[in-house]
């Protein structure tokens, strides 16, 4: 079974920037790249700067049968600074397959968390609370982009597909470790990168 290695969560994005050759398609992967590892070494701020993130963002997040609508800056903002004061930003993909089209960003992944045994997130499932454990399950979304901006997050999220593995202690990584593991990653997507591609979305001059 793979164990979840935040090092590993702009694996998809690069495979896919490997391969597309279209300006705009690879700057809307840059920024979707630059998203993730800000996301996950909890510098949300960083994400919905008007460089990133349009002024009036949408997102709709289904997790096991419940959908959570964050409709506008306000609220998104709240949905990040909870989860990083929480301490639960540490995540990303097992295996993801990342498609870009003028709309935006399309993905297939499976998704993965490391927490302890005794993490609300496992309540019910009748494990050791003093065990470390794997939860994984599959999603699709699209991130549609305006202007070279993401305008949202549309996750849907294969219910029947959660699992809950036990791993080892080593495996749990804090939020002040992935920062410290992704800083070299962070420095590969600056902001300047996605400032210049940003030119690429601008009407030419009439005439």
């Amino acid at each position: 079974m793979k164990v979840f290695d935040v090092r590993d969560i702009t694996a998809g994005v690069d495979a896919a920037l490997a391969v597309v050759d279209d300006p705009r398609h690879r700057h809307m992967l840059k920024n979707y790249r630059r998203h993730a590892l800000l996301e996950v070494s909890g510098f949300w701020e960083k994400i919905l700067v008007p460089e990133m993130t349009v002024e009036h963002p949408l997102y709709r997040l289904t997790e096991r049968g419940k959908t959570f609508v964050c409709d506008g800056m306000d609220q998104v903002r709240a949905f990040y600074s909870d989860i990083v004061d929480r301490g639960v930003n540490v995540f990303g993909a097992l295996e993801e397959e990342v498609a870009v089209s003028d709309y935006g960003i399309f993905i297939e992944a499976v998704f993965a968390q490391v927490v302890r045994g005794d993490d609300a997130a496992l309540a019910g499932e009748g494990v050791d609370p003093d065990g470390t454990y794997q939860i994984s399950h599959r999603f699709a979304a699209a991130w549609p982009y305006r202007g070279g901006r993401l305008v949202g997050e549309f996750i849907y999220d294969d219910t029947g597909s959660w699992r809950f593995d036990e791993v080892e202690p080593s495996a749990l990584m804090s939020p002040a470790d992935a920062r410290k593991a992704l800083a070299p990653y962070l420095e590969q997507s600056p902001l300047d990168e996605i400032e210049n591609g940003l030119r690429l979305f601008q009407e030419a001059p009439a005439g």
